[in-house]
């Protein structure tokens, strides 16, 4: 092959490279998906945390505080499935940072780069996968709940209006969390420093007990963060009261935040090496 024919397929590989748009995204994230997907199916602690890990939270808080909770006028089961839901998206994306890390640890990623792919398909691809996780979760730990009282008292909408915000939920902490292991890189550094972003916002929220409950210097901040207007949104979806601002608010820090992560993960991504 001489050099104009090898000058010729550079071009053209080039050319591929850098082919975008919305259908090619799509395509290129649902392979990534797949090939995460058959991973997580082959990891057993991975199915033991989607089984386990938001049944033990949820009868350890509420066999914890209900009782406690009750004096405040609060029914503890309904007040607790939402924070609980919210906690085992939280884990999701941790496994999400793992796995991407560990990506870049193996050059998966520096594989993907090399390839004619979409530049978003690696964290769509991780998104979607970690959203099918996501889902599993959220059906047993809705399931088990039930069983001890915990009901919709909404309309079948409620319901899937409950699930939408969770997957947007699911979808900005993974974003979150890749920004997290793309900074990071290695997969042992991104699992010890994965609670920094948990426990702050989780434990600084009004997802486990009212604001009122908290030091009256800090209430600000608890009322104020994401996971406490998600929390009040799908508690709010569950118990059928005032949804309007709780939900706008939830959405305007979710979809924000949201853009902000991809928009700084795609970037980092173009810089793994």
């Amino acid at each position: 092959m001489n050099s104009i024919d090898l000058q010729a397929k550079a071009q053209t590989l080039v050319k591929l490279r850098h082919e975008s748009g919305i259908s090619r995204a799509i395509s290129d994230s649902l392979l990534i998906a797949w090939r995460n997907l058959i991973r997580l199916s082959r990891t057993p602690a991975v199915i033991v945390s989607v089984l386990l890990f938001p049944i033990l939270f949820f009868s350890g808080f509420l066999l914890a505080f209900e009782r406690l909770m009750s004096f405040q006028g609060i029914d503890y089961v309904q007040y607790l499935v939402p924070i609980i839901t919210l906690q085992a998206m939280f884990f999701t994306a941790m496994g999400s940072a793992v796995t991407l890390a560990k990506d870049i640890k193996t050059g998966m990623l520096q594989r993907c780069r090399a390839m004619p792919i979409s530049r978003a398909a690696v964290l769509g691809g991780l998104i979607l996968a970690y959203l099918v996780r996501a889902i599993a979760a959220t059906i047993i730990l809705l399931t088990f709940a039930h069983l001890y009282g915990f009901r919709f008292q909404t309309s079948f909408i409620a319901v899937l209006g409950y699930l939408a915000l969770t997957l947007l939920f699911t979808t900005t902490a993974v974003a979150g969390y890749a920004v997290f292991a793309l900074v990071l890189r290695q997969p042992d550094l991104v699992n010890s420093l994965l609670i920094v972003p948990y426990a702050p916002l989780l434990l600084l929220s009004t997802g486990f007990s009212p604001a009122e409950n908290f030091p009256q210097w800090l209430q600000p901040i608890v009322q104020v963060q994401p996971v406490s207007y998600t929390a009040a949104a799908l508690r709010a979806l569950v118990n059928g009261t005032e949804l309007l601002i709780p939900l706008l608010l939830s959405l305007v820090w979710l979809i924000g935040l949201l853009i902000v992560f991809g928009l700084i993960a795609v970037r980092l991504y173009q810089w793994v090496s």
